[in-house]
C-alpha cells in the first residue's frame, strides 16, 4: 500500500511514543496475564483505580467514559475519513436492571449517530441487553419456564426496540459475536428482525465468526435465505475473539471443539466467506472487520481486477481503536469506507474488555511486533522532517 499521508495523523509524539510502550508490553504474554490478576487482585481489596488510569492502556483503546467524551477523538479520525461506531463496553451483565442501562447507552449511541456522519453504523452486544442463560436454553430447545418467558419477551423488546431506532436514525446497528454455544439463541432473535428491517437497505449487521468450523457454509446459506426472502444481508467477517474460552469449555464437557484445528483452516474459513461476500456485493452488505492485512490486500486487489469500485457502498473496512491505524488510514487514503470500533465505558468495567484485547493481541506476536515497527517508523520519520 502506498503512504502519502503519515501513518498516525491524529497522534502526537507524545502519544506515539506511549503507544509504543504499550504495544511492547503487550508483546509479552507474561506481563498481560499478571496484570489481569493483579487487576483481580486490586479489585478484590477495592483498590481506587482510578489512580492507575495511565497504567492500564485505557487511554489507547478506549475513547472516554461516556458518548460525549469520545467526540473530540472521533471528530479527529473523521476529518481522515475513518469514521467511528461507539461500542460500550460492557459484557455479560446478569440483572433486568443492568439489560435496561445497556439499552438506554446504545440507544444513546443511536442517538449520537443521528446528526453525526462521523458514526455510521452502532453496535449491540446480545449479552449486554438479555440473559446468557436463556439464550443457552432456547438454542438448545429447551422449554422455558413461565417467568424465563417474560424475561425472553422482554429481550426480543429491546431489539426490537434498538432496530426501529436504527431504522429512523437510519444507522446501521451491528449483532457483535458472543460465544458458539449462544449463538442459536440469539439468532433465534435477530434473524426475524432481517426480514423485518432490512427490507430495502441495510439496517441490521450480524456478525459471522470464521475461526468457528463450517461458518462460511452458515454464510452462504444466510446470503441464499436473504435472496429468497428478499432482504439485505448485512454481514461483518471476523475471526473470531474467544478461541481460549471455547477451547477449555470443549475439553471440560468432553465435546469437540468448535474452533478450527489450526490457523490455516480459520485463514482458508475467512477468504471462502470474502470471495463470497465479493461476490454478492452488488445486492448485500458486507464489513470486512480484519487485521490482516494480507486479506485487505485481497480484497482492494478483487476490486481493481473485477471493476468494482473500492468505495463501494455495501463494502467496508473495520478495525480496532488503538490498533492497525497504519491499516486504517491507508484505506481511507485509498478511498475505501473504513470504521473504528471505538470502545467507551468507566474504567472499572471497560478494563475486563481491555484485557480480553491484551491476551488477543499478545497471542498475535507477529502482528504486534509489526504495530511496533510501524510507530517507530513514524517516530523516525517525524525526527527526520523536523
Amino acid at each position: 500500500m502506498h503512504h502519502k499521508l503519515p501513518q498516525y495523523p491524529h497522534k502526537s509524539t507524545r502519544e506515539l511514543k506511549a503507544s509504543l510502550f504499550l504495544f511492547r508490553l503487550l508483546s509479552r504474554r507474561f506481563i498481560v496475564r499478571t496484570s489481569l490478576y493483579l487487576w483481580r487482585f486490586l479489585k478484590s481489596i477495592h483498590f481506587p483505580i482510578k489512580q492507575l488510569i495511565g497504567f492500564t492502556g485505557y487511554e489507547q483503546f478506549c475513547a472516554g467514559q461516556d458518548v460525549t467524551s469520545c467526540a473530540s477523538m472521533t471528530e479527529k479520525l473523521a476529518q481522515y475519513n475513518v469514521y467511528s461506531v461507539l461500542d460500550y463496553a460492557n459484557e455479560h451483565t446478569t440483572s433486568a436492571m443492568d439489560y435496561k442501562h445497556n439499552a438506554t447507552m446504545v440507544l444513546e449511541t443511536i442517538d449520537a449517530a443521528k446528526n453525526n456522519p462521523a458514526y455510521p453504523f452502532a453496535v449491540v452486544k446480545p449479552t449486554a441487553i438479555g440473559s446468557f442463560k436463556l439464550y443457552q436454553k432456547m438454542g438448545a430447545g429447551q422449554k422455558l419456564t413461565t417467568s424465563e418467558q417474560l424475561i425472553w419477551t422482554a429481550m426480543q423488546q429491546r431489539f426490537e426496540q434498538l432496530a426501529s431506532a436504527a431504522a429512523q436514525a437510519t444507522v446501521i446497528l451491528m449483532i457483535d459475536a458472543e460465544e458458539s454455544w449462544i449463538l442459536d439463541g440469539v439468532n433465534l432473535l435477530v434473524l426475524p428482525l432481517f426480514v423485518k428491517y432490512n427490507s430495502d437497505k441495510v439496517v441490521l449487521a450480524l456478525t459471522i465468526q470464521l475461526y468457528l468450523k463450517d461458518r462460511n457454509l452458515v454464510y452462504k446459506s444466510l446470503l441464499k435465505d436473504a435472496d429468497e426472502k428478499g432482504y439485505v444481508l448485512g454481514a461483518k467477517l471476523v475471526r473470531g475473539a474467544y478461541m481460549e474460552k471455547e477451547r477449555n469449555r470443549s475439553a471440560v464437557l468432553n465435546i469437540s471443539n468448535p474452533v478450527c484445528e489450526t490457523k490455516d483452516a480459520t485463514d482458508n474459513q475467512y477468504r471462502d466467506a470474502l470471495q463470497s461476500a465479493m461476490q454478492a456485493l452488488d445486492k448485500h452488505f458486507c464489513i470486512v472487520a480484519t487485521h490482516n492485512q494480507s486479506d485487505i490486500n485481497w480484497v482492494v486487489d478483487y476490486c481493481s481486477k473485477n471493476n468494482i469500485s473500492v468505495r463501494n457502498s455495501n463494502l467496508w473496512f473495520s478495525q480496532l481503536y488503538g490498533m492497525r491505524d497504519y491499516i486504517s488510514f491507508s484505506l481511507a487514503e485509498q478511498g475505501a469506507n473504513v470504521f473504528k470500533y471505538v470502545p467507551f465505558g468507566p474504567l472499572e468495567q471497560a478494563v475486563p474488555y481491555l484485557i480480553r484485547r491484551a491476551l488477543e493481541n499478545s497471542a498475535m506476536k507477529s502482528q504486534t511486533l509489526q504495530e511496533c515497527l510501524m510507530i517507530k517508523n513514524e517516530l523516525r520519520r517525524r525526527k527526520i522532517n523536523g
